[in-house]
């Protein structure tokens, strides 16, 4: 009897073992099928169907390498076609989905370094309009530290700063300021209004301090 029962595990656990090779390969397919549907709906240029076959695909061989990497590729164009659309909060979650799967991915942090540093900016500019300048500096400057180049923040933060030294009596520095973004907006009329307005509070200034210097 009990040799008999022995025989019946053993085949048994042979029968669960087969059944499980045939599951993974089967699984193993219907990957490589989603992988092959994937590729044909990148080169119809349907993004967002291929994206939706890749995490199909994922799902069933998560350890894919070229699964990840081609989702990563598919959701970065992805989220540059909803930033291109004003939609950037789904452009940085792309981008961020794609450095999840794929974390060297550089085009990827670059994007999302500029999305952030566009959405801070947006923040920032908001805050220098209601003359919460200091508070306007901040966000400029973090945009700044995703993405150092970033003209918009750059020039925005001078203007900033340059109010923050006229209120101050800190024209020279002003000046200094807003000399620099004009250089980098010259077309931009109220950095061109604000840095008249500068320069005649410094020159008042000078005259000011020249004329008590004769006094004494």
């Amino acid at each position: 009897m009990r040799s008999a029962l022995s025989r019946c595990s053993v085949a048994i656990v042979a029968g669960v073992f087969a059944l499980l090779i045939s599951g993974s390969a089967v699984m193993a397919q219907s990957a490589a099928t989603l992988k092959v549907q994937a590729a044909e709906l990148d080169q119809r240029g349907d993004l967002n169907g291929a994206i939706e076959k890749y995490r199909q695909a994922l799902a069933l061989a998560p350890n894919d390498k070229m699964v990840k990497i081609n989702l990563a590729e598919d959701l970065n164009n992805a989220g540059i076609a909803q930033y291109n659309n004003k939609d950037y909060a789904g452009a940085a979650a792309k981008f961020q989905e794609a450095l999840t799967l794929v974390p060297t991915f550089q085009r990827a942090q670059d994007n999302l370094n500029h999305v952030q540093a566009s959405q801070l900016t947006g923040e920032g500019v908001t805050l220098y309009k209601n003359g919460d300048f200091p508070g306007a500096i901040t966000k400029f400057t973090a945009a700044l530290a995703l993405e150092p180049t970033y003209k918009s923040a750059i020039v925005n933060r001078d203007a900033a700063q340059a109010e923050v030294m006229m209120r101050s009596d800190d024209f020279a520095g002003a000046v200094a300021k807003l000399q620099e973004a004009s250089g980098l907006a010259p077309t931009n009329a109220m950095l061109q209004s604000k840095l008249a307005q500068a320069q005649a509070q410094l020159a008042s200034q000078q005259a000011a301090a020249e004329k008590d210097k004769k006094n004494k």
